[in-house]
């Protein structure tokens, strides 16, 4: 076992010693509040959803109902987790219900919103805020399985930061100052590109500047003032070309610093380098303003009201201070909506032993080769179609080259559409396929199957056959993240290795705990930096998001600690970051793609550097590729299927969105029990997971809980009403009676243990031209 990676067996994957631990930040028992199982006895028992029986007890669960609703909205950390989310859902939902409302119409949509925000509190797999905390696990050689040890309390540690919006909004209004100006320090914009005297811009027309403009361009090195560049008194023409670099985008003059945890602890650096003290002063009072609010809303952890007030005097400050609206992008996932938000560190801490990763790594790595095999592909067929689009426009053009920003953006436009999951021909294609390879090495019998179970040895041959194991066809496909869930019996049995696993997501191409929320949240984020770079991922070119983009968030961009200097970065325009000391920056205009044989490479218009075709364009094939991994087929009902003692599929239904018609009764008493009898007669569990193709999260459901029922129904009859639409329904595995993760309380939480897997080895060799590294 070495210091940063441990082998998974002899399957030619390792893991990352560290391992993250997601779970819910609410006891999972607390989601029984909500559920009846008089009512739902009662329903099932009845021949008449309108017996006088049934009406009784539907009458006394109703009161049982409004009591738990009423305990849940004053219930202090349920009302503090709602506040860091949207205090509007306190002030007017919460609120409400404690108060006492009645079930009419409004009641029952207020049960609704409690419910929903209930069900992801105890039952999702999260990281954020208190009621999703970040945890940390650990992979050792001692010779057991999974150890806990609760800690102190539920958290170890809780932090409030800005989100970047805020601040550079801050940044904005204060750069926008008069007497500011003349200490701004003007920089080249990292995406654009100068060729003589012709400046291009990524998805924009190039423009064409003047000899004194270049020459202030030259002297625009982010050292200098802007004092400094145009005079003092400034000169008017030097002013005037400064002015038209800004306009078009040449460089940027502002105080606005990149995409990190602090970007308060940027702006002040900035601020502190205006050498007039008058002016230093004028700014800094704004910004020190309103991080002592932050700072108020930091200390009101732990009390929903205190955390409401300080959340409104945070806001009023930010709207007196930069004139603008304290929240955006209303409505949006991951979207950063709010000026600050809060992350927090679980005290418990997990070991991982021997036993247990010898339980998990014949399963583990059959599933690990087919996900390969699957990016594999479909980097495959898009470099083949990527050579189909060079050969004709450079036949058209009749150009020898091709420039890479036309290349990706012919190749993969669905990228341009801004989503979280693109939609991608050629990954269905190959999806289908995967599914077809699998259903052939499982075999799946016919009839009504609710369990298929296999053995890794067994099927081993089978899944070397359809799935080739060969390099990783660009560097990032080397890395993939199974979320790997635990059903134990007791911590006796857990710790002896005893325990079984069911495989969540398996994320594709991708390193999800690079990002800047898990590293920032790690004990020791060098570690992380280290175990990055044991993995030789030099020579990877890597692009920078987009500011603008939607995707783009205070904790969902790559840590800034992970950007190795043996990796390259690739500005598109308007990036988020900048590099740190020794990070290499291409404009992705200067980059030309060519042919060296059958394959594509990547060239710099003027430095010595080039790069295999899929290399660049390994960063879109991941946001593809990484939500691909989708071992069974479309169907109405697929069973369980367990490799060894690995679930690598959950038992699962599928509906047209018009099939359950009880969705459809208007009576809530005839609707709960409609949906009992329809819940058996297709044999679903009590508990499970939802999804409708409107909501990107699946919704945890029991059908003893009647707000949960009129939530499905409310779902339900969205989805049909949008046309065609299907209606999922997952098992709960484990379900709360097979949980592991306690406090030290001893209550026990939903969980999952999220692996770092990267295959042994270097990619597949490469075409190498000349200024081509030896990577092998």
């Amino acid at each position: 076992m070495s210091e940063h990676h441990v082998p998974l067996g002899g399957t030619g994957w390792v893991l990352w010693r560290d391992v993250a631990l997601r779970g819910a930040g609410f006891p999972a028992r607390r989601f029984l509040e909500i559920c009846d199982d008089e009512l739902a006895t009662a329903a099932d028992s009845t021949a008449a959803d309108s017996g006088a029986a049934y009406e009784k007890v539907y009458a006394a669960a109703t009161e049982r109902l409004s009591d738990a609703m009423g305990r849940i909205a004053v219930d202090g950390a349920f009302r503090e987790a709602v506040a860091w989310q949207n205090p509007q859902v306190v002030r007017f939902t919460l609120d409400k219900v404690a108060a006492g409302e009645s079930r009419a119409k409004r009641g029952r949509r207020h049960e609704l919103t409690i419910a929903t925000y209930l069900q992801r509190y105890c039952l999702k797999n999260d990281t954020v805020g208190f009621f999703g905390p970040f945890g940390w696990a650990r992979l050792v050689p001692e010779d057991t399985g999974i150890v806990v040890d609760p800690g102190t309390g539920f958290l170890s540690r809780r932090t409030t930061y800005f989100e970047d919006w805020a601040i550079g909004t801050l940044a904005g209004t204060l750069a926008a100052l008069p007497e500011v100006w003349p200490w701004l320090r003007p920089r080249r914009a990292l995406s654009a590109s100068l060729t003589g005297g012709l400046l291009r811009r990524p998805f924009d027309r190039p423009v064409t500047l003047t000899v004194a403009e270049l020459r202030v361009l030259a002297r625009c090195d982010g050292q200098r003032t802007v004092r400094e560049i145009v005079g003092d008194p400034p000169v008017p023409a030097t002013v005037a070309a400064l002015l038209r670099l800004r306009e078009v985008g040449a460089v940027r003059i502002d105080l606005s610093g990149p995409l990190e945890s602090w970007p308060e602890r940027t702006l002040a650096a900035r601020i502190e380098a205006i050498a007039d003290p008058r002016v230093r002063d004028r700014v800094s009072r704004p910004l020190r303003e309103l991080t002592a609010a932050r700072e108020g809303v930091a200390a009101a952890a732990g009390d929903a009201d205190r955390l409401m007030k300080a959340q409104q005097e945070l806001a009023d400050t930010f709207e007196r201070l930069t004139g603008r609206e304290a929240s955006r992008r209303s409505g949006g996932l991951y979207a950063g909506r709010t000026l600050v938000y809060e992350d927090t560190v679980r005290s418990a801490e997990v070991q991982v032993g021997s036993r247990a990763l010898a339980a998990l790594a014949a399963p583990l790595g059959l599933v690990l080769d087919s996900a390969l095999w699957l990016v594999n592909t479909v980097g495959d067929r898009y470099d083949a179609l990527a050579r189909e689009i060079f050969d004709r426009e450079t036949a058209r053009t009749g150009r020898a080259d091709l420039p890479l920003v036309q290349l990706l953006t012919t190749l993969m436009p669905e990228l341009g559409q801004f989503t979280l999951s693109p939609e991608s021909e050629i990954v269905h294609e190959v999806t289908a396929e995967f599914q077809e390879k699998w259903a052939r090495i499982l075999d799946l019998p016919p009839g009504d199957v609710r369990e298929h179970r296999v053995s890794a040895a067994a099927i081993a041959d089978r899944v070397a056959l359809e799935f080739p194991v060969g390099p990783p066809r660009w560097s990032g496909a080397r890395w993939f993240s199974p979320d790997l869930m635990v059903i134990a019996t007791d911590a006796g049995s857990l710790a002896r290795g005893e325990a079984d696993y069911v495989l969540g997501e398996l994320h594709c191409a991708a390193n999800t705990i690079e990002n800047r929320s898990f590293v920032s949240q790690h004990p020791d984020p060098g570690r992380l930096r280290q175990a990055t770079a044991a993995a030789h991922p030099d020579g990877r070119l890597l692009i920078v998001p987009r500011a603008d983009s939607p995707l783009t968030t205070s904790r969902m961009s790559r840590a800034a600690e992970l950007m190795l200097p043996g990796n390259a970065y690739l500005s598109i325009g308007g990036e988020a970051t900048e590099p740190p000391p020794g990070i290499t920056m291409h404009s992705i205009l200067d980059l030309f793609v060519t042919r060296e044989g059958e394959a594509l490479v990547v060239r710099h218009r003027e430095e010595n550097r080039t790069y295999p075709f899929l290399e660049a364009a390994g960063d879109p094939l991941t946001a593809l590729t990484t939500n691909a991994f989708r071992p069974l087929g479309r169907s109405g009902h697929r069973p369980r299927v367990t490799v060894d003692r690995l679930v690598m599929s959950r038992e699962t239904w599928t509906f047209p969105a018009a099939e359950p018609a009880w969705a459809d009764l208007k009576d809530e008493r005839s609707r709960y029990a409609a949906a009992r009898s329809w819940r058996s007669r297709h044999g679903l569990p009590e508990r499970g997971f939802v999804r409708v193709p409107s909501e990107r999260k699946p919704l945890a459901m029991d059908f003893r809980s009647l707000p949960l029922v009129n939530l499905l129904a409310k779902l339900i009859r969205r989805t049909a009403g949008e046309g065609p639409g299907e209606v999922t329904v997952t098992e709960m595995l484990p379900d709360l009676d097979h949980l592991w993760l306690r406090d030290a309380d001893g209550e026990l939480y939903t969980a999952e243990l999220r692996f770092i897997a990267v295959r042994s080895g270097s990619p597949r060799p490469w075409n190498m031209g000349p200024g081509f590294p030896d990577r092998r």
